[in-house]
């Protein structure tokens, strides 16, 4: 008697469902909900991958079954501001609120119209800026040209005048030579500290050259009254009293802001 060959069933359908690859896909986890995630921020045992997680939550799109008015909401609640999660920062310094900010803008209309006015003001994902590094706004290239003459001018004046009074040879232990030396230096310190203070930003060292342009101003004014009795109007054009003007008003203290 011949014996028939038996072919193996095929799979039934409650199988097919224990394949690997049937498996696999069930057992891989959807990303949790926003919900979730915020819950997790919120409770006591709150660590910074919780707070990258909702984050980069907020970052991906709806899914399917999620409800866009539900998300807005719990985005408006991240963003009002006297929500402390809103200030948590994630790993690329960026805060929770920022991060709700462009998921809302993400849903667009008429989700992204619910916008604070508040959060219109800085751009979603950008990084904090410490304005205690800003200076404020220096004198330009022409302020600075300005100063130099003036100081160069009076620089030379100085010198002029120490010639035609003896001092034709430099020497530091001689009155003359000393006056020199402190005369060039009235001129140049207040310059350099107002050159210094605005490239640093420091306002003290703005004051303190501005101060002392204006001593030199007043100085080389007296001058020049004065010398108009032996010089006669000369004198207002040749000494510099109108450069050292001129630097003290361009090289004035920035406005405390």
């Amino acid at each position: 008697m011949s014996q028939q060959a038996h072919r193996p069933a095929p799979p039934t359908a409650d199988e097919t469902t224990d394949a690997p690859g049937s498996v696999a896909a069930e057992t891989a986890e959807a990303p949790p909900p926003l919900a979730a995630l915020l819950a997790r921020v919120k409770a006591p045992g709150m660590v910074r991958a919780d707070i990258d997680a909702l984050i980069a939550a907020m970052g991906r799109a709806p899914s399917a079954d999620e409800s866009l008015r539900e998300r807005a909401d719990l985005l408006l609640g991240l963003m009002s501001r006297d929500n402390p999660v809103g200030k948590y920062r994630g790993e690329n310094w960026t805060t929770v609120r920022q991060a709700a900010k462009a998921a809302l803008l993400d849903l667009g209309h008429p989700y992204a119209l619910e916008l604070p006015p508040e959060m219109l003001e800085s751009y979603p994902s950008a990084p904090p800026v410490d304005d205690s590094t800003r200076t404020g706004p220096g004198p330009g290239a022409g302020s600075v040209v300005v100063t130099l003459l003036s100081s160069l001018h009076q620089t030379g004046l100085i010198s002029l005048v120490a010639a035609f009074t003896g001092a034709r040879r430099f020497d530091w232990d001689s009155s003359l030579g000393q006056s020199l030396i402190l005369g060039m230096l009235g001129v140049w310190l207040p310059a350099l500290c107002s050159f210094l203070g605005h490239s640093l930003g420091k306002r003290w060292l703005q004051v303190i050259g501005a101060v002392g342009l204006w001593l030199l101003f007043a100085g080389w004014g007296l001058a020049s009254l004065a010398g108009t009795a032996s010089m006669g109007p000369g004198s207002l054009l040749l000494l510099p009293w109108h450069l050292a003007l001129w630097a003290a008003i361009v090289m004035r203290p920035v406005s405390e802001t």
